[in-house]
C-alpha cells in the first residue's frame, strides 16, 4: 500500500512538473510568435521600400537612356542595381515563406500530444530562423539604402 501511495505521489509530481514545463514552452512559443509578427511587419515594410526602389530604378534608367550624353557607367550601375533588386526580391519571398511557416505551427505547438523534447527542438529552430531573418532583413535594408544613395547621385533631375 505504501508503495502504491508513493508511486501515485511520484506520478502526480511528474505530471505537474511536465505540465509546468509544457506551459513554459507554450509561453515561450507565444513569445516567438510575437517576434515573428514583428519581423513580418519589418519584412512587409522592406518589401514596399524594395518595390518603390525597383520602380525608381526603372524610371531612372529610362531617364538616363533618354539623355544624349548617356554615361555607360551609370547604365552599368543601374543594371547591377536591377540584378541586386531581383535577388533581394527572391530573398524577401523566401523569408516570407519562413515567417508564414512559423504562424502555421500554432496548432502543432499548442497540442499536448507532442513531446517536450520536440517542442524544445522546434523552439530552438524557430529562434535560429528568426535571427537569420532579422540579419537578412538588415542586410537588405543596408543594400537598399546604398542603391538609393547611388541612384540619387545619378539622377539628372535631382541635380537641377
Amino acid at each position: 500500500m505504501k508503495k502504491l501511495i508513493l508511486l501515485t505521489a511520484f506520478s502526480t509530481l511528474l505530471m505537474v512538473g511536465c505540465d509546468d514545463t509544457r506551459k513554459n514552452l507554450h509561453e515561450k512559443y507565444l513569445e516567438f510568435v510575437m517576434h515573428t509578427d514583428s519581423l513580418e511587419v519589418v519584412h512587409d515594410a522592406m518589401t514596399v521600400h524594395h518595390e518603390a526602389l525597383k520602380s525608381d530604378t526603372r524610371t531612372l534608367k529610362q531617364r538616363i537612356k533618354d539623355l544624349e550624353d548617356t554615361d555607360s557607367l551609370a547604365l552599368l550601375d543601374l543594371s547591377k542595381h536591377q540584378t541586386l533588386l531581383t535577388e533581394q526580391n527572391q530573398m524577401l519571398a523566401k523569408l516570407k515563406e519562413i515567417i508564414n511557416s512559423h504562424g502555421e505551427m500554432k496548432a502543432y505547438f499548442m497540442s499536448d500530444s507532442i513531446s517536450i523534447e520536440a517542442m524544445e527542438a522546434r523552439l530552438i529552430e524557430m529562434e535560429a530562423n528568426n535571427e537569420d531573418i532579422a540579419s537578412r532583413l538588415s542586410e537588405i535594408k543596408a543594400e537598399l539604402v546604398k542603391i538609393e544613395e547611388q541612384q540619387d547621385s545619378m539622377n539628372p533631375l535631382k541635380s537641377e
